[in-house]
């Protein structure tokens, strides 16, 4: 007697239901009230507690709270930024010279210390993905063996600026395509995530294109940045800029504007003084330049004497730092003195030298001939800062 009711699609429902959470949740997000937010993801998550866009939304309007400094956290008591930017580099500069050595697990294990300090670190992903290549290479020619690497995928995005845009959907969907690049790969199931953000948030493929190239860029910036950091870019660090320049089709001429910006920001403090190192020692250099410029000195260098006095010509230091011995057939660090005495401009220009402890002799005749410091080897970088300070903060 009576009609049949018509079924009820529950799994619609609920699907329906936790967007409109979702919704509300972008919404609260786009007027900063972060309580409210996560309240409506937690009423998603009460529906279905296992939903993956929910779990991610929440974690998301957690950082962006975090950034927009609305959470108190207890003052930390760990290294300052500063020291942790130094460890990696030195982590870094580590793996590559176990690189050349051929022992790839410690290098590997170098990286992984990285990541402990900076997850969110796409350049050290590229960089242990180079070092899985050279691996399966050694393998290939039946040399090495190829191991796993225990560095972690997840990613705490931290570093980058959000887009500054009312909808705070758009922050949560960066912060997405930043972990979906991490690897340097979007798979099927995370397209699939994303199309399913774009559905609920409304999301243009426009707004897609101009964020996912944003990710894209600001990891690259972010990796020169650090390359760039003791101002010379080594073999490897190279190949591992072309491996992520690949990944994120960067077009050349795009590098080269990327690399000058990188270039003129880096420039932008004004530089105590300009130092030139002379020294073919690759490692002894990225240490020295690193030293100068955290004191805010202009580096510039040259692995010969002879590309030394090419380069004064286009920028006059303030103090030479030069080797006395170089390879054999190469100009010397007398020579070299000899003709920097010739230039009145840099007459003036007190001069350092660096020579082995040992050589004593060496270290007699360079002061007799008017070097103005003998630098000792092994270099103590405390003892480099106060000479290099000591010619000017007196001045």
């Amino acid at each position: 007697m009576f009609g049949k009711k018509p079924l009820v699609d529950i799994k619609a429902q609920e699907k329906e239901q936790i967007s409109k959470f979702l919704r509300q949740a972008d919404e609260f997000l786009r007027l900063k009230n972060f309580e409210q937010s996560l309240l409506s993801i937690r009423k998603a998550l009460a529906i279905d507690p296992k939903h993956m866009l929910a779990r991610s939304f929440q974690q998301r309007i957690l950082l962006i709270q975090k950034q927009s400094g609305e959470v108190v956290d207890a003052p930390s008591k760990g290294p300052s930024p500063e020291e942790i930017a130094q460890k990696i580099s030195l982590l870094f500069s580590d793996a590559e010279q176990l690189i050349t050595k051929k022992e790839y697990q410690e290098a590997l294990k170098r990286i992984a210390e990285v990541y402990k300090l900076d997850p969110s670190s796409h350049y050290a992903r590229a960089y242990s993905d180079k070092i899985e290549q050279l691996m399966m290479e050694e393998k290939q020619l039946g040399v090495g063996k190829f191991g796993e690497t225990n560095v972690p995928k997840q990613v705490i995005a931290q570093g980058t600026q959000p887009l500054q845009h009312g909808r705070g959907s758009l922050l949560m969907y960066e912060e997405l395509l930043k972990e979906y690049w991490f690897d340097g790969k979007i798979t099927p199931e995370e397209e699939h995530e994303l199309r399913s953000v774009r559905e609920i948030f409304a999301i243009t493929m426009e707004e897609h294109a101009i964020i996912e190239s944003k990710v894209k860029i600001t990891s690259y910036v972010d990796a020169l940045r650090l390359v760039w950091k003791d101002g010379v870019i080594t073999e490897m660090e190279r190949q591992v800029l072309d491996m992520m320049r690949n990944r994120y089709g960067i077009t050349a001429d795009e590098h080269l504007t990327i690399e000058n910006n990188v270039r003129e920001a880096k420039r932008g403090t004004k530089a105590k003084a300009r130092v030139l190192i002379v020294t073919p020692d690759k490692e002894l250099l990225a240490t020295m330049t690193r030293t100068l410029q955290q004191r805010h000195y202009e580096v510039v260098y040259a692995s010969r004497a002879e590309e030394a006095l090419s380069a004064i010509v286009k920028e006059i230091p303030e103090l030479i730092i030069s080797e006395v011995i170089f390879p054999n057939g190469a100009m010397d660090g007398f020579e070299f003195f000899e003709n920097v005495q010739k230039q009145s401009l840099l007459k003036n220009v007190p001069l350092f030298f660096l020579v082995e402890a040992k050589n004593q002799n060496i270290i007699r005749a360079a002061l007799r001939l008017g070097f103005d410091l003998c630098l000792t080897k092994p270099l103590d970088m405390e003892l480099l800062v106060a000479a290099v300070d000591g010619k000017f903060l007196s001045k």
